[in-house]
């Protein structure tokens, strides 16, 4: 198929793709809680007629091409964050507290709007494409489980798109390699000995242990890793204490771990402990560390990467295709999915030219153009047809 009779299938859906976008906007959910969203999702599928499964909060759909090939996924993350929508939107959130302030509503409805277009010319479809209507991407993540279920089997490649309102409507950005960072939870639990405060030598202070311990940490990024490489470590969080007069005896910090290399991501979990131990016991205390294993690096396939900028390229202009320069330190479970096939992930600017700069993701402010809908179902309906 040519790209104007591609463009003109799905300029005839649409109108659908923003009023689908809508109607889930009106019922943001938390994740593994998306119960009507997957109610509206298997409705859309079930009236185009094209297959699909259930668990838990998630749904897979299959369209099934008259033509031998291969099988590609598209992905749509479902979950919402919890922010009160303003007043003034049409088709506001029906749901107090909850926002749909991330675009996931439009990641959904640019693959419910290329199913449409592909389950239209099943006779001229080779292979399968499988949809893949993803929970929980926004806490726990449901990209692990649902590979740990099997939906990434037989998958010959796999995209992902998500809506950046820094880039305008009409432009596509990524790059091969490492495009997110890994996300580990650390937890440190300093341990002291409780005293009078007016006589801190009768106790070990885990206050003041737990500040020498931050501040070494620092120095891992600045002398433990090369200054070409990156990483991050911030602790948000820090409690501890019961009176202004007494030793404190246990202080709890808890920080977040990225990467952007499998290599850092492992030298840095170890440090931590050496680093946070070591001080500790200098000090006459103890420390535990915790660090929880989250998302992995998302790390693009050299030659999927490549075929969406060309396609890219192709159908929006050369100009409109940005090669992003380095990794963001934000994580995105879509990184799961990767390691079970060939895949690329991307982001699609969904701001009007006229309203640069715009509010940014998870702010409550944030709203994107729905014109940036019609982009993301041109590009997944093309990767899917592209056998280049």
């Amino acid at each position: 198929m040519d790209d104007q009779a591609l463009r003109e299938r799905v300029e005839a859906q649409a109108a659908w793709a923003v009023e689908m976008r809508r109607r889930l906007h009106r019922v943001p959910e938390r994740g593994f809680e998306e119960s009507k969203t997957q109610r509206i999702i298997v409705d859309a599928l079930r009236e185009m007629g094209i297959a699909y499964t259930t668990e838990r909060t998630w749904v897979v759909g299959v369209i099934e091409g008259a033509l031998p090939g291969g099988t590609v996924a598209l992905r749509a993350d479902m979950d919402a964050l919890p922010l009160e929508e303003p007043q003034g939107c049409a088709f506001r959130s029906a749901h107090p507290g909850m926002m749909h302030a991330c675009g996931h509503d439009a990641h959904m409805a640019m693959v419910l709007g290329a199913a449409r277009v592909l389950a239209g010319m099943r006779e001229e479809l080779r292979g399968t494409v499988k949809l893949l209507f993803q929970p929980a991407e926004e806490t726990v993540g449901g990209a692990q489980p649902m590979v740990e279920a099997g939906v990434m089997n037989g998958v010959s490649r796999v995209y992902g798109i998500h809506v950046q309102p820094y880039l305008p409507v009409g432009t596509i950005e990524t790059r091969a390699g490492t495009l997110n960072a890994s996300t580990d939870a650390v937890t440190l639990r300093i341990r002291g000995r409780a005293g009078h405060g007016a006589y801190p030598e009768t106790g070990a202070d885990a206050i003041v242990c737990a500040a020498q311990v931050v501040s070494a940490l620092q120095t891992l990024i600045s002398r433990n890793l090369s200054p070409l490489l990156s990483a991050v470590l911030t602790f948000g969080t820090v409690s501890g204490g019961s009176a202004s007069n007494i030793l404190c005896d246990e202080v709890c910090l808890r920080g977040t771990l990225r990467t952007a290399n499998a290599d850092v991501r492992a030298m840095m979990k170890r440090r931590v402990v050496q680093v946070a131990q070591g001080v500790a016991a200098a000090m006459g205390c103890t420390a535990e560390v915790t660090i929880d294993t989250g998302y992995a690096a998302l790390v693009n396939d050299e030659a999927e990467a490549a075929r969406v900028m060309r396609v890219g390229a192709r159908l929006l202009g050369e100009d409109h295709v940005v090669q992003k320069a380095a990794p963001s330190m934000g994580g995105e479970d879509f990184s799961f999915f990767c390691e079970r096939a060939p895949g690329a992930f991307f982001h699609l600017g969904c701001t009007d030219p006229a309203r640069l700069p715009a509010p940014p993701l998870h702010s409550r402010d944030f709203a994107l153009d729905e014109g940036c809908l019609r982009v993301g179902m041109l590009m997944y309906a093309a990767l899917v047809l592209d056998e280049a």
